[in-house]
């Protein structure tokens, strides 16, 4: 399961000034729980199937200072839980719990370099998750101000087990001006992403062509103070599979994400 995965004129106008880099993140120790949803159909020929995956987790971050303008960072994946109305076996995500990225970011969340360990250290998808808790606090360029777009382009190439597909995805992210979110006064970031697939995967030693895309868009939310206080964010996604007897499933995939601070006891 591949995860693949604009503005407010009037805070805009009234706070133009106001420069990005205000976005730092703050030395401390924080936890996070995390809820993904993914409704998903699946249509061949006159053939239907459509279920529910929901994802749960929850992440601890440890921020201690490195110099005037970098961090060391610790996450740790101490809950990870799939569920779903799919009456098939699901993977065993339980077994990647305990996974550690340590490294050194930017103040404003930019990774620079990063290590992993796994209690699954045999797993295929250790080195693809820890990639994505890198990712996990938003990194707003550095100079940005509120009002102004930032668009970056990225693309990836997949190539194991056979397969080859590349997945280009734009991401347009804006500072929207400052709010109130969990009682406190914060940044609210949007960003929008948009994402393109084509390539061969391998399944079972065939060889299937598979195109599509798809778009969403996502708000966070970062305290005055340098804390990320919580995101949410929607996405939906189509792809094309052709298979072998020239018959093809076509996927639809609607998800939703949301990410909440858990409060200090």
């Amino acid at each position: 399961m591949r995860r693949t995965l604009t503005t407010s004129l009037a805070i805009a106008l009234a706070a133009a000034a106001l420069p990005a880099q205000a976005i730092r993140y703050a030395p401390g120790q924080y936890r996070y729980a995390i809820v993904d949803s993914i409704k998903r159909s699946d249509v061949r020929g006159d053939a239907k199937q459509s279920y529910t995956i929901v994802a749960t987790q929850a992440m601890a971050v440890l921020l201690t200072p490195r110099g005037s303008d970098s961090l060391r960072v610790r996450y740790t994946l101490e809950r990870n839980r799939l569920t779903s109305d799919l009456p098939v076996q699901l993977p065993q995500v339980e077994k990647l719990e305990g996974t550690v990225v340590e490294g050194t970011m930017t103040a404003s969340g930019r990774m620079i370099r990063h290590t992993y360990h796994s209690p699954d250290s045999l797993s295929l998808e250790v080195a693809a998750l820890a990639d994505n808790m890198t990712q996990f606090l938003l990194w707003v360029t550095p100079g940005a101000t509120v009002g102004r777009s930032i668009t970056d382009t990225t693309s990836s190439r997949q190539t194991d087990g056979g397969s080859d597909i590349t997945e280009r995805t734009v991401t347009t992210t804006t500072i929207e001006g400052d709010t109130t979110f969990a009682g406190q006064k914060a940044w609210r970031i949007r960003r929008d992403t948009e994402t393109h697939v084509d390539g061969v995967l391998m399944q079972e030693g065939n060889a299937l062509q598979e195109s599509g895309g798809g778009n969403g868009t996502g708000y966070f939310y970062v305290s005055k103070s340098g804390v990320y206080l919580g995101s949410s964010a929607k996405s939906s996604t189509t792809t094309v599979l052709k298979l072998p007897d020239g018959t093809s499933i076509a996927s639809a995939l609607a998800a939703t994400s949301t990410v909440t601070l858990v409060p200090e006891r």
